[in-house]
């Protein structure tokens, strides 16, 4: 089954001459540019596509060499069935309200935030406590990473589990679209098999996947 993974992307430095690579618009050497982390940004209902693209908008909008960002929608295409009998696809939002955006932290509060559609963060619950109040929510490059292969080569519909459920031993995927992506195996109530790769704050992803794919990673 087709997937796609929305995204845009300000990152020039692979159009950037080999001896400004270092170097931002402003001469900074990239090791002492701010840290971009990925967030998690609270939209409206069923307005996830229109808040993508507005601020797909708002970004070319920025003065080039001052902001960089990135803003991922996951969809994964589905099979659907008209009533007429026609078969077509269409694009399965895999977390309905979310938006991810990739910047500092010092946009997101001065200049992301503002942004009359974008409602809130998540926070992150089981972070240190600091008087009263809980860090942003993170999600580190590589479940995000993971995730876009998920959205983009999974042949099978992929669910989103927020609760905490048991989980096997760590595996690595030795064929098909998901080649080298590594997750827990979990086994199903009706004896299937099924790959999660865990997302932390928002849970898990899981999608159906042959044992015969699958390689122990001792």
């Amino acid at each position: 089954m087709d997937s796609n993974f929305v995204k845009n992307d300000r990152d020039k430095t692979n159009a950037m001459p080999a001896n400004t690579l270092a170097d931002n618009a402003v001469g900074v050497p990239e090791s002492e540019q701010p840290q971009r982390n990925w967030y998690i940004a609270v939209v409206g209902n069923k307005a996830e596509k229109a808040c993508y693209e507005r601020f797909n908008k708002w970004i070319e909008q920025q003065p080039n060499g001052t902001n960089d960002y990135e803003v991922c929608l996951p969809t994964q295409k589905t099979l659907r069935l008209k009533s007429n009998g026609q078969r077509t696809y269409a694009d399965r939002i895999l977390f309905p309200t979310l938006l991810f955006i990739k910047c500092t932290e010092k946009a997101r509060l001065k200049e992301v935030v503002r942004l009359p559609y974008i409602k809130r963060f998540f926070i992150n619950i089981a972070g240190a406590n600091d008087k009263g109040h809980r860090p942003v929510a993170i999600i580190p490059d590589h479940q995000m990473e993971n995730l876009r292969r998920l959205a983009s080569d999974a042949e099978s519909p992929i669910s989103i589990e927020s609760h905490v459920f048991q989980i096997g031993e760590r595996v690595r995927v030795i064929a098909g679209n998901l080649i080298g992506l590594e997750g827990y195996v979990c086994r199903e109530p009706d004896n299937s098999t099924s790959l999660v790769v865990k997302m932390d704050v928002l849970g898990c992803a899981k999608v159906s996947i042959s044992q015969d794919f699958l390689q122990l990673i001792k």
